[in-house]
């Protein structure tokens, strides 16, 4: 068997051995209504709503919901919820079957196996340092965390504890080897901190931040080194919390600390999530963008948490993403205020104070600008309007102008013509006038015969024969529809039969995305709707084929008439020649050539 077979073969594993069902009610907590055998409804884990449109069909291992679109199988259900690649949701279903990844290359394998050292260690220490925090050694910790307001259930929660000074010699004493203890990154500086668990978007450990405990200590927090798990610019504390709530509402608040998010979590605000001592890179901005369309940045309110605010936006305005900051008064981090509020309050706050992009960046340069100098007013303009040039959403562009007109107190009109700046378009983007890539687009005439060829063409993921079912059909040119022979011809690229339902998704959004809301339409099956079977759709396309060719022989046979026989053609085309030749002047009608072309 070649490679690509044992990796087709080993997802087919996996795949077979993750009910989906199970798979979405232990990621997102969905409680089922049935509505027959493997037919179960919920409220849809992407977004909110009272009444369940989120369909799991769980003969066919897939899912779709018919209120917001969002449709797939096992793996693409944990790419989305946990904000993962295919590669990393693969892995984690595999392990949560007991599959082993055989098919990987060597690369890979080496990799897997310093991951489970890793997560061994670390699991290891997680439970040493859990301990050590309800032993008579964590008891100024446990002052600490309930001076700062921190439950116990949060700490146990956020895998809190403390770290004994003797912690590496008491790990290698539980057998485990001193060169595995030094790849997890740990240093000394972590004896006599408060530790915080760090684990990815998939719920794995993979390092540990550390507190001091000393008011004077220096450095006030550590991590532990970079390995293959542990990425500071691509990891954020709490989003593995953070996912299931994150997934519905698609809102993440981003902090700055370790305890702003216990905190904030503690409080009620589950979408809570933190940078872990860097700033936010290009990395965190690009795994948000599939996860969430709704980005806060909540940052201390002295000079650095509003310089990180600052870098945090421009960077989100170049990444084409929208946030709203709130400035929280200088002196108090979220930690301390989520000590007195709760998440009602949050919103409260957010409501008055919070603002948007532009406002945040105008308020930002009116600060540093020195208001006795003429023209004042208009540099600062100048100023975020530069800023702003990345920006091409013209609808966008308007309410730019009238933000910082109203923040700068300068004429909207002459904004409006400097923040007009003329774009190319963006390739591949398809007008909304033209219905294309649009989710509620017309996908195509709801013709008996169209919706047949779709049916058929839906048949590629789901009846071995379908494939060379189709191809006939093509051939005979009763499969016409030019969305469907797009999706045929992208469906043959992925070499298989039946072809993978997601693959031929993917692949149908990389090469021609405005045909998904086609594809998914074919492939999942609304509540109602009356959609023939893939017999029947075959029978009726057969019924098509016979008719168009009997249509063609009938078209064949009078545009050859058999003129021997057929007196009527004969003096039809005797009339012709007389039109072309009129009457000669001694009146003879028959031109001179007449015999030679009419037989007699």
């Amino acid at each position: 068997m070649q490679p690509s077979a044992d990796r087709q073969a080993e997802k087919q594993l996996v795949k077979a051995r993750s009910r989906i069902d199970e798979v979405v009610r232990e990621l997102a907590g969905c409680e089922y209504e049935s509505r027959g055998p493997g037919d179960l409804w919920a409220c849809c884990p992407f977004h909110t709503e009272d009444t369940p449109s989120f369909h799991v069909r769980v003969e066919h291992a897939m899912y779709k919901c018919f209120g917001c679109g969002e449709a797939g199988d096992v793996f693409s259900f944990v790419q989305k919820i946990r904000g993962i690649g295919f590669r990393e949701a693969l892995e984690f279903l595999a392990d949560r079957c007991g599959v082993t990844l055989g098919s990987m290359s060597e690369e890979d394998k080496k990799r897997q196996s310093e991951l489970r050292d890793l997560r061994e260690v670390l699991n290891r220490a997680s439970e040493l340092f859990a301990q050590t925090l309800r032993s008579s050694q964590g008891a100024e910790a446990v002052t600490y965390l309930k001076k700062r307001g921190f439950e116990g259930q949060t700490a146990k929660h956020f895998d809190v504890g403390f770290v004994p000074d003797d912690f590496q010699t008491r790990l290698r004493e539980s057998g485990l080897a001193s060169a595995a203890i030094d790849r997890a990154g740990f240093t000394n500086l972590f004896g006599g901190r408060i530790s915080f668990g760090i684990r990815d978007a998939n719920g794995a450990l993979v390092g540990f931040g550390a507190r001091t405990l000393d008011p004077e200590g220096k450095p006030k927090y550590v991590n532990t080194r970079e390995t293959s798990a542990f990425n500071k610019r691509r990891l954020l504390y709490g989003l593995d919390k953070a996912a299931r709530v994150v997934a519905r509402s698609r809102r993440l608040v981003i902090m700055e600390g370790y305890t702003d998010v216990l905190m904030a979590h503690q409080s009620g605000l589950e979408e809570a999530v933190a940078t872990m001592g860097t700033s936010l890179t290009e990395d965190h901005v690009r795994s948000l963008k599939g996860r969430a369309s709704n980005l806060i940045f909540v940052f201390d309110g002295d000079s650095a948490g509003m310089t990180a605010a600052e870098r945090a936006v421009n960077l989100t305005l170049r990444e084409g993403l929208e946030v709203r900051v709130l400035c929280l008064p200088d002196g108090i981090d979220p930690g301390d205020w989520f000590g007195d509020h709760d998440a009602a309050g949050f919103e409260e706050l957010l409501t008055q104070h919070g603002m948007s992009t532009v406002s945040f960046l105008c308020h930002r340069a009116i600060e540093r600008t020195d208001r006795a100098q003429p023209g004042w007013r208009e540099q600062v303009a100048q100023e975020v309007l530069e800023i702003c040039r990345a920006v091409i959403d013209p609808v966008r562009r308007e309410t730019i102008a009238e933000e910082i007109s109203k923040a700068c107190s300068v004429d909207r009109n002459l904004l409006r013509k400097q923040v007009q700046v003329q774009t190319e378009a963006v390739p591949g983007r398809v007008s909304n006038s033209s219905g294309g890539g649009s989710r509620g687009a017309s996908l195509r005439p709801a013709s008996a015969r169209v919706r047949s060829q779709f049916v058929v063409l839906a048949g590629l993921a789901r009846v071995a024969e379908a494939s060379a079912t189709v191809d006939r059909f093509v051939r005979l040119g009763v499969l016409n529809h030019p969305d469907a022979l797009q999706l045929v011809e992208i469906a043959r690229t992925l070499g298989e039969s039946p072809v993978d339902t997601m693959e031929w998704l993917e692949a149908t959004r990389e090469q021609a995305s405005r045909l998904m809301p086609s594809l998914e339409k074919a492939l999942f099956q609304e509540p109602g709707s009356v959609i023939p079977s893939y017999e029947t759709a075959v029978e009726h396309l057969e019924t098509l084929a016979e008719d168009d060719l009997l249509k063609q022989t009938r078209r064949a046979a009078l545009s050859r008439p058999d003129i021997e026989t057929d007196v009527a053609a004969l003096q039809a085309i005797q009339d012709s020649l007389r039109e072309d030749h009129p009457a000669t002047s001694d009146g003879d009608t028959t031109s001179p050539d007449a015999t030679k072309a009419v037989p007699t």
